[in-house]
């Protein structure tokens, strides 16, 4: 499916390039993190170069998908309609071990529960060949 939603589901995006790459790394239900293959660096969101050391070689490393909440929003009205049933939601930034932030849902935690610091591990459920949705929940 593209564009908005169509017949009430939810909006499948179809990555391209690296962020093609990062969802079929993840499509196995593990995240996977870019690496520079010359310093180690992790980064996130994929890029064709690192900010580090400037290489263009890179790996993607699995990661246990273990972080902490670094901030959060809730959302009490749905731009897409296929997401009008899960009112209200959040959607986290996650400081991840490796240290990059990843955006994601958060899961199983009411809202008034959420605290910058919260342990979470990321959790993928694939929705479509080459592309997963990344929610995290309290560890």
């Amino acid at each position: 499916m593209t564009g908005p939603n169509a017949a009430g589901r939810k909006y499948v995006p179809r990555p391209t390039g690296l962020n093609a790459e990062f969802y079929e790394a993840a499509s196995g239900g593990a995240l996977h993190l870019q690496r520079c293959s010359d310093c180690g660096r992790f980064r996130h969101p994929p890029r064709y170069y690192c900010a580090a050391c400037g290489s263009g070689t890179y790996d993607w490393a699995q990661s246990d998908g273990q972080g902490l909440l670094f901030s959060w929003t809730v959302t009490h009205r749905a731009y897409d309609w296929g997401w009008a049933d899960d009112l209200p939601y959040a959607t986290g930034v996650v400081d991840i071990a490796e240290g990059v932030r990843v955006v994601g849902a958060l899961e199983h935690v009411a809202p008034e529960e959420l605290a910058i610091g919260l342990p979470v591990r990321a959790h993928l459920a694939p929705v479509e060949e080459g592309f997963v949705f990344i929610s995290f929940r309290p560890r």
